[in-house]
């Protein structure tokens, strides 16, 4: 009977320690808004991507994404041409505390993080990439133990020639999660 206990202890370990590195992943996809702050050379425009979330501990998370955007065509200014809106893509990754995974409910966030961003505009011909850095929080909405709705703001600030491109992105999105949580 004794011989029995340990063995099944023995299982039940190896099940739990098995289950504490099983890889805590989830992909997602997200769009919205993107305004410029500041800029009168840009106006309102869209932002959509991609993102991955890895859990380090439970309120604690890494989320690499790619970031594709662009601003829309500016306010005219009497006797000034200033062409179509720039693009802007970035690929980073963000550390975000709160916003546990894997649970029901409202799970509300802060986020801060830096990355690679790009300004492309055609009719310039300008096109420059520069480390950038991005601050903001959101809520995620748990509807299973799988899946949760992201809705969030984020400050973004692209450093570039002579100042700096800064937008804020507000975003709504899904995250699915494979394993772990």
């Amino acid at each position: 009977m004794r011989r029995l206990l340990v063995i099944l202890g023995l299982m039940l370990l190896c099940i739990s320690l098995a289950n504490a590195q099983t890889p805590k992943i989830g992909i997602g996809a997200f769009g919205g808004m993107n305004m410029p702050i500041l800029q009168e050379d840009q106006g309102n425009g869209t932002v959509f991507g991609i993102k991955a979330k890895l859990k380090i501990i439970p309120i604690i998370l890494l989320e690499p994404n790619l970031t594709f955007g662009k601003w829309g065509e500016p306010d005219p200014i009497e006797g000034v041409v200033l062409g179509s809106g720039s693009k802007i893509s970035s690929y980073g990754i963000d550390a975000i505390l709160g916003g546990s995974p894997g649970m029901a409910g409202f799970k509300p966030y802060f986020l801060v993080g830096a990355g690679i961003y790009t300004v492309k505009n055609d009719d310039t011909g300008y096109d420059k990439s520069k480390l950038g850095y991005s601050a903001g929080l959101g809520i995620s909405i748990g509807v299973g133990p799988k899946m949760d709705i992201d809705i969030s703001g984020k400050a973004i600030f692209a450093p570039q020639d002579g100042g700096a491109k800064k937008a804020i992105f507000i975003t709504g999105g899904l995250t699915y999660y494979l394993a772990g949580f």
